[in-house]
């Protein structure tokens, strides 16, 4: 009997030292609270009466976890902070072990070299993964600790970039002065530069000479008094940014003008403008796209502009009566620049002038200097550099860069000149890293300066067939057993694996009122236990005394 009285005892003070625990961490982040289960014991054998056994008393059988969710802490303003909503255990490895424990506490933090560590100094697990947040390989022993990277992100020189605009149509033409002789002295009838022609555009060959009809290799040219510098002489301009291999920031800046119609004989009514790119402030040529050329705008050399003497090459957009755009020649945008060999890629500027300042390399239209790179009889060139995209990036960038331009327009209404898409660029210059976050699937994204976003890897869950059987090692964490059975990875957000919740931590899913009354059960259990141990006392003392 005394036996019995003690095994009551005894259990309901583990009652007391579970629910005391369970208290002691309800402020723990990712604490599970536990119930300690308690069976009857029986001593029965072949000669005793089942019907009149009493029993020998109480014992443990186990003290079994509850894994069910905690409440959310609600935003810390921490990033590193996760919270796992549904199943899984955070993956952590100590340092020098080969081995794993598992957590449902996600406050984690970075240590001195920029892993991702708990309090205790445990790194986060996690795997690879590819710029669309995908991961080639989802073991457990694949993932390794997570590291931030430095806080420089490399830049990326443009490749493409985009532009779209609507272009004002009530606006008038450029005038054209009716030219006595051809600045390139290739017309030998003063009557084909009258200016009710030039509206139309002169039709070239490659060598200056007048086509009479388009073909392969020919190019429009209008001669005009275009003055960057003198916005009566173009119609619209705007800007947009670029990014050389060094991640330099540099302004590329469109003027707009409009020429006139298309032809006088289509019956049409097309529109035509010119499109004349240029790069800090210098004039950059677009290519030539196989037997498209670009459009030659020419500023004679008795013009008033500052450009006098000048050929640009730019893009030209044809539009329907509608507004809607035609066209455009040459059908894809590339700025022009320097070759492996030296020359300039597909530059129709050196077909037709040679490369500037190479007397070995005349171009086709002889006797004709042009001023806008290359020095003239002592006159000095309006621009350093060759027409190319590297010769206005400057020394020290990618010779090869090239940049495409997806250049749209509309030529609708009488409204005034509009940016109808905003500017696109797929470079980017050097960025600070200023953040982090981590989304629902454990894909944890550094922030940039410039913009940019990268996805530097993915949370590691884990998941057990028999959470109940894992063992506890302290500091919130976990250790597999057999009872629990082998870890498996799991992905954040997939399968039965739970989402993860930046900037949010998991609290303790103890329930203080409840663990209160349970205590007060259990501490009753324990008097009314020592009260049977006393009655047995007092019974043996009765015994005892008989005479």
């Amino acid at each position: 009997m005394f036996g019995i009285s003690v095994s009551g005892i005894k259990n309901s003070q583990k009652h007391i030292d579970v629910t005391s625990n369970n208290i002691a961490n309800s402020n723990s982040f990712g604490f599970k609270k536990s119930r300690a289960e308690f069976a009857d014991v029986y001593a029965n054998s072949i000669f005793s009466n089942g019907k009149t056994a009493s029993g020998m008393g109480v014992v443990n059988t186990t003290v079994a976890q509850q894994f069910v969710q905690g409440n959310l802490s609600g935003d810390t303003g921490n990033p590193l902070d996760m919270a796992i909503q549904g199943n899984g255990f955070f993956v952590l490895s100590a340092p020098g072990s080969d081995g794993f424990t598992f957590t449902r506490n996600g406050a984690f933090q970075t240590d001195k070299d920029g892993y991702i560590v708990t309090a205790t100094g445990d790194y986060l697990q996690g795997w690879d993964v590819n710029a669309d947040g995908t991961s080639s390989s989802l073991d457990l022993n694949s993932a390794h600790n997570i590291k931030l990277p430095s806080d420089t992100g490399a830049p990326n020189q443009s490749s493409s970039i985009g532009l779209g605009v609507n272009l004002p149509a009530d606006k008038e033409p450029v005038k054209f002065e009716d030219l006595k002789a051809d600045p390139w002295g290739k017309v030998n009838n003063a009557a084909d530069l009258t200016a009710d022609k030039l509206q139309y555009g002169i039709l070239r060959n490659k060598d200056g000479s007048i086509a009479q009809q388009a073909g392969p290799d020919t190019f429009k040219q209008y001669i005009t008094n275009f003055d960057p510098k003198d916005s009566k002489t173009y119609h619209a301009s705007t800007s947009q940014t670029i990014h050389d291999s060094l991640g330099t920031a540099h302004t590329v800046t469109y003027y707009m003008i409009k020429m006139g119609p298309e032809n006088a004989t289509d019956g049409k009514n097309n529109t035509v403008w010119t499109v004349i790119p240029y790069v800090d402030g210098k004039p950059v040529d677009v290519a030539k796209q196989g037997n498209e050329n670009p459009v030659a705008i020419t500023v004679p050399g008795s013009s008033t502009s500052s450009v006098a003497g000048s050929n640009f090459f730019g893009f030209q957009i044809t539009f329907e009566p509608n507004g809607e755009m035609k066209g455009m020649v040459p059908g894809k945008i590339d700025l022009v620049n320097p070759d492996a060999a030296g020359g300039l890629t597909n530059s129709l500027r050196e077909q037709i002038f040679g490369k500037p300042g190479d007397a070995n390399s005349p171009g086709t239209v002889t006797n004709y200097k042009d001023l806008t790179f290359e020095e003239d009889n002592g006159k000095k060139p309006h621009y350093t550099g060759n027409g190319s995209l590297h010769g206005a990036l400057g020394q020290g960038t990618d010779p090869q860069q090239i940049i495409n331009i997806k250049f749209s327009a509309t030529q609708y209404g009488s409204t005034n000149f509009q940016v109808t898409e905003a500017p696109t660029n797929d470079g980017y210059s050097t960025g600070i890293l200023t953040g982090m976050s981590v989304d629902e699937n454990g894909i944890i994204q550094c922030e940039y300066s410039n913009g940019q976003r990268e996805a530097i890897g993915k949370v590691a869950l884990a998941d057990f067939a028999n959470a109940q059987g894992l063992t506890k090692i302290g500091d919130t964490q976990w250790k597999q057993s057999n009872s629990s059975g082998e870890a498996q990875a799991m992905e954040a957000n997939s399968g039965s694996a739970g989402s993860i919740k930046g900037s949010n931590l998991e609290l303790s899913n103890v329930d203080l009122t409840a663990e209160l009354v349970e205590l007060i059960t259990a501490q009753r259990n324990y008097q009314a236990n020592a009260q049977s141990l006393q009655t047995n006392s007092t019974v043996m003392d009765a015994i005892l005394n008989v005479r």
